[in-house]
């Protein structure tokens, strides 16, 4: 019997609810209520605005867990090990990864976050949902492994579509839009 994904995404929610309780670390995100979100001016004023603490990404059975420092990350880490205990979970260190993205004209120095003792993997760029999101905070590796994948679906349609002289030139476009062009652009509106 194959397990319920909603099941499991409840049981994972109420999890992290229960550690956001006793929790201040993360990363705020102030937002208008009122629907002018591109007036940065108003984002200033203490009316119509709500400050909310985000401290997880999440996708399926993935999650990413967000604060501003290393010591901070350790606090949010050890509250989710901590959580994940209680409700029954493991963690999978040797997927589990740590890295940091440093400020404009700062330093790079890789994270030293630990999970019972065990430190994690500190990495320099890392895939989340089809796009890669690195340490120098910069799209560049995402850019590129953008332009491989759409190479890479441009070059599989060589002899079906391309060299195929049955098909017609506006035939040929649709596939180019449909999969080549899709390819390219995934997650680029995010």
């Amino acid at each position: 019997m194959r397990p319920c994904p909603t099941l499991f995404a409840i049981f994972f929610s109420m999890m992290l609810r229960e550690i956001k309780e006793d929790l201040t670390e993360g990363i705020y995100i102030r937002f208008r209520t009122d629907g002018s979100i591109f007036n940065l001016r108003r984002l200033l004023a203490r009316t119509k605005t709500l400050e909310e603490l985000i401290l997880d990404l999440l996708f399926a059975d993935d999650c990413a867990l967000l604060a501003h420092t290393e010591e901070a990350l350790q606090t949010v880490v050890n509250y989710f090990a901590e959580a994940c205990k209680a409700f029954g979970l493991t963690i999978s260190l040797k997927k589990t990864e740590a890295m940091y993205q440093k400020p404009p004209r700062g330093t790079y120095t890789p994270p030293q976050i630990s999970i019972d003792g065990q430190s994690l993997n500190a990495v320099d760029h890392f895939t989340y949902l089809g796009s890669v999101i690195s340490n120098d905070a910069t799209v560049t590796k995402d850019m590129d492994s953008r332009l491989g994948k759409a190479c890479s679906s441009f070059g599989r349609l060589q002899k079906r579509v391309w060299k195929n002289h049955s098909l017609r030139l506006s035939t040929k476009i649709q596939v180019y839009r449909a999969v080549v062009i899709t390819t390219l652009l995934y997650g680029a509106e995010t």
